[in-house]
């Protein structure tokens, strides 16, 4: 029922935690694609290691490996291609997902008539126990939804990903290497009356900028070369609506209670 896309370059550790929760805790998952980058640390093996586990779940495993780093929206769209599910998730490999969070996800979707959703996502420290913590955060967050474009964790329906579908069959515009490609979907999303937003039922844990923020992993100027491309394509910096006062105090109390658990 869901396939599962997750781009990766380097961060092996970051892959195997994000895998195993992905086998541990899914509910409806019918095939996982993993589009490797061109990684040059321990990445091919790990990967190699889970292809029988969520085999013998009678879960699709298939690891794609380019032969250089072809960016996050181009390894996105050679994943969405592939897939077959009713839904399709875009998972960053550095979250771990709670028990069950692919339903959490069908169920918010199916209630509110939506298109595409999201989870809450945890910044805080690792702890040893999340499945302790996602549990004190549903308890205390029950049944709460916004609208807002959560881009570490994209679940669409299967109606959803052929609406929004470019030419070669993915969702990025390839032209964005590691930024503002999701700024980019979002656009789309909202031209086409995509329904989207995040919701409390499903909570993840989210190390920020786990590849972004390693210093010299990356190639230089693409943060720039990125914006650059926005602003052609859109006319205006991607976050020139969100720079009101408003919207500016929404997103600062977004994040004040998100660093205490909250919503």
């Amino acid at each position: 029922m869901v396939s599962v896309v997750i781009p990766v370059f380097n961060k092996a550790e970051f892959t195997n935690r994000c895998l195993d929760s992905l086998l541990r805790n899914s509910r409806a998952l019918s095939e996982v694609t993993v589009v490797d980058n061109a990684s040059s640390d321990s990445t091919p093996e790990v990967l190699l290691n889970w292809v029988t586990r969520f085999e013998a779940q009678g879960i699709r495993f298939r690891a794609i490996r380019n032969e250089q780093n072809a960016g996050f929206g181009r390894a996105c769209n050679q994943g969405i291609r592939t897939s077959t599910g009713a839904y399709v998730a875009i998972v960053n490999n550095d979250t771990w997902l709670m028990k069950g969070w692919d339903q959490a996800l069908i169920d918010e979707i199916k209630a509110r008539g939506l298109d595409e959703v999201g989870p809450f996502f945890d910044e805080r420290p690792w702890v040893e126990n999340p499945d302790a913590r996602a549990r004190e955060f549903l308890e205390r967050n029950p049944n709460r939804f916004r609208e807002h474009f959560v881009a570490m964790l994209m679940f669409f329906t299967r109606s959803a990903v052929e609406r929004l579908r470019f030419d070669h069959g993915g969702l990025f515009d390839e032209r964005f290497f590691v930024t503002y490609e999701d700024g980019d979907l979002l656009q789309r999303m909202r031209i086409l009356g995509i329904l989207y937003g995040q919701t409390s039922r499903c909570y993840i844990w989210h190390h920020s900028m786990g590849t972004r923020g390693t210093p010299n992993l990356l190639p230089s100027g693409y943060e720039q070369e990125g914006l650059r491309l926005f602003i052609e394509k859109w006319g205006r910096y991607p976050i020139y609506e969100s720079q009101g006062f408003w919207e500016r105090w929404k997103r600062n109390r977004m994040r004040r209670r998100a660093r205490r658990g909250l919503f």
